[in-house]
C-alpha cells in the first residue's frame, strides 16, 4: 500500500520542520505547500524533512482564478534545485491546472498535479474525458 502525503502550508506554522518531521514518523510523505508569492529559500534548512513541495500556481481560496505566471518560473527554479542536489523530492502543483496549463507546468518539472474545475471536473466533458484530456496535456509536457 502506498503511503498517504500530508501537506501543510509553510506559513501555517511557526514550526514547520518540526510538523514535516512528526508528518514522517507517523508514516506517511512529508509534503510542504508554498503560494505564489513564498520564495523557494524556505525550503534551505527543510530538504531532509520534505517528500513533496507543492507548489501553489494560484493563491489559495477559490477555483477558477488565473494562473499566477511566475509560477512556473518557480516550478523551473525547483526541479533544477533538485536534480543539482540529487534530491528524490516530487513536485506538485495546485492551481488552475487546466489543459493548457498542464503542459507547462509539466514542462517546467511538476510531477504531480492537482485536478479541479479547469480540467477534469470541467461540466462542459465527461469526467472520462477530462481525465483522458489532461494525462495527453501532461505528456505533451514531459516530451516537449
Amino acid at each position: 500500500m502506498e503511503k498517504d502525503i500530508v501537506s501543510v502550508h509553510v506559513e501555517a506554522t511557526p514550526h514547520i520542520q518540526r510538523v514535516l518531521q512528526m508528518i514522517k514518523a507517523a508514516g506517511a510523505y512529508s509534503c510542504v505547500a508554498l503560494n505564489p508569492g513564498t520564495p523557494l529559500g524556505v525550503l534551505d534548512y527543510l530538504w531532509d524533512v520534505v517528500d513533496v513541495v507543492l507548489v501553489m500556481t494560484v493563491n489559495p481560496g477559490f477555483a477558477g482564478q488565473k494562473l499566477v505566471d511566475s509560477t512556473l518560473k518557480k516550478i523551473r527554479d525547483l526541479k533544477k534545485i533538485i536534480r543539482d542536489n540529487k534530491l528524490n523530492i516530487k513536485i506538485e502543483v495546485d492551481g488552475n491546472v487546466s489543459f493548457e496549463n498542464a503542459t507547462k507546468m509539466a514542462n517546467a518539472g511538476a510531477d504531480i498535479f492537482v485536478a479541479g474545475t479547469s480540467s477534469i471536473f470541467n461540466q462542459n466533458i465527461s469526467l472520462e474525458e477530462g481525465i483522458k484530456k489532461l494525462r495527453k496535456a501532461i505528456m505533451m509536457g514531459l516530451n516537449s
